[in-house]
């Protein structure tokens, strides 16, 4: 399931958005999850098709209709002009940290020049403008930061998550004096020093396949559960180096701690609506952290913190149509749904919001632009599928009636199935570009 999530992410990031950092979670497996993963990166090598591509060579057979509703609608000035049906991250019953405290751990074979920069950095967070906006909704109130544990003892040269726990769970459980004894709200954050050249999780390495995690382990009491969070010393990681790449990594990870610190036991903020679980899928999970990371705009530096930071998903924000990484930069927010009118069953396992075309056939479906304020003009849509992103051979192939517009108006969009994926569905992304400002919508085809 990892494997193929980070290659999904990794293929995400070079079609879309540049090398921006993917900062994954750690999370149970289960079959339904592991398939769909699978499902999202269905397809062989190939040839590609760009979207909105119409040569006759890249098409089926089939006919290509504009369907009977040819509507545009008009640009409108009520922002936005559409009621939004967006993503909403559900909780599966968990706990949250109501006032998170993060306990810092640094190794002895640190560089003692650099981790003052990192707690510097931490006692920022509470009374900055980037906490609070996008935790507060999920029930996390004020941050706190404890006295970071400065071990006598070195990091190791590698180790994997397995060993992390059992290493966390001794010193929680002999009470180590240089620890402070685990609440409800604690998380154990371990920055690994650059002297630990590889960390693994699920087989997979750190600073390659991902830039931090975060878990929690039962104590050998059999009844305390605690969180902690992993983050590893990356030289570079998603364009980020230095203080920038770990900030960045430890605020997406401090907040998915905070609305989900239980992921393995008692998970919390953690899954997306029914309507929606194609993007938990295609984004490699549904914490709040997550649902941002692949947005190029969510990393930031606040002018109060001073170093990079991951901006938050609000469910507020998103259904009330306004930008859902927060807190936003104030610019005017735009995307562009896909109507997906269909519930389409996936595997035997999962009813969502879909579209059914059958193997090289096509359908014709409308796609909603809405803004939450008048933009400096019209942006751009495009679609590309779930194959096309990984570099294999398109499953999908889309034509436009336009590929421009703004606020009230509306595209439609023929999609055409060229071949089906292993599981018979297959997922497609929507990317609406004006300036430097990209925004994504995710659907999927069922066949």
């Amino acid at each position: 399931m990892f494997l193929v999530a980070t290659q999904f992410y990794a293929a995400l990031r070079a079609a879309m958005f540049d090398g921006e950092m993917r900062l994954p979670q750690m999370r149970s497996a289960t079959l339904l999850l592991s398939s769909l993963f699978l499902f999202a990166c269905g397809g062989t090598t190939g040839d590609q098709t760009d979207a909105g591509d119409t040569d006759a060579g890249d098409q089926t057979e089939a006919a290509v209709e504009a369907g009977p509703d040819v509507d545009n609608g008009s640009p409108s000035t009520t922002y936005p002009a559409f009621k939004i049906d967006a993503p909403q991250v559900e909780s599966l019953g968990g706990n949250v940290l109501t006032t998170p405290k993060i306990v810092p751990v640094y190794f002895a074979n640190d560089d003692t020049g650099f981790t003052p920069t990192v707690t510097s950095f931490l006692n920022k967070l509470p009374t900055s403008t980037y906490w609070g906006p996008g935790e507060s909704e999920y029930g996390v109130g004020a941050i706190s930061i404890a006295t970071p544990v400065q071990l006598t003892e070195d990091g190791p040269v590698t180790i994997d998550d397995t060993a992390i726990q059992t290493w966390l769970s001794g010193k929680l459980a002999a009470q180590d004096p240089l620890w402070p004894a685990p609440d409800a709200n604690t998380v154990y954050v371990l920055f690994y020093p650059s002297a630990t050249t590889k960390i693994t999780l699920q087989g997979e390495a750190s600073c390659s396949a991902f830039g931090g995690y975060h878990s929690d382990v039962i104590l050998p009491d059999k009844i305390t559960d605690v969180a902690y969070a992993v983050i590893p010393r990356c030289s570079n990681f998603g364009g980020l180096k230095g203080l920038d790449a770990v900030s960045a990594t430890a605020s997406h990870e401090i907040v998915e701690a905070a609305t989900d610190p239980y992921p393995m036991n008692q998970a919390a903020y953690s899954q997306l609506d029914d309507n929606h679980l194609i993007w938990e899928f295609i984004l490699g999970g549904a914490e709040i952290g997550d649902m941002c990371a692949q947005t190029p705009s969510s990393f930031y530096a606040p002018a109060d913190i001073g170093t990079t930071v991951q901006r938050v998903w609000s469910n507020a924000k998103a259904k009330a149509g306004h930008n859902p990484c927060q807190p936003d930069d104030g610019a005017p927010y735009f995307n562009s749904v896909p109507l997906l009118p269909e519930k389409v069953n996936i595997l035997g396992q999962l009813t969502t919001e879909g579209v059914t075309i059958p193997v090289g056939q096509t359908k014709t479906i409308e796609v909603d632009l809405f803004s939450d304020a008048a933009t400096s003009g019209d942006w751009t849509v495009s679609a590309i599928d779930s194959g096309t992103l990984q570099g294999q051979a398109a499953e999908l192939g889309f034509e436009w009636d336009r590929t421009t517009g703004r606020n009230g108006e509306k595209l439609h969009l023929t999609i055409t199935v060229k071949k089906a994926s292993q599981y018979n569905a297959e997922a497609f992304l929507l990317q609406s570009s004006l300036g430097a400002q990209t925004n994504f919508w995710i659907g999927v085809v069922a066949n």
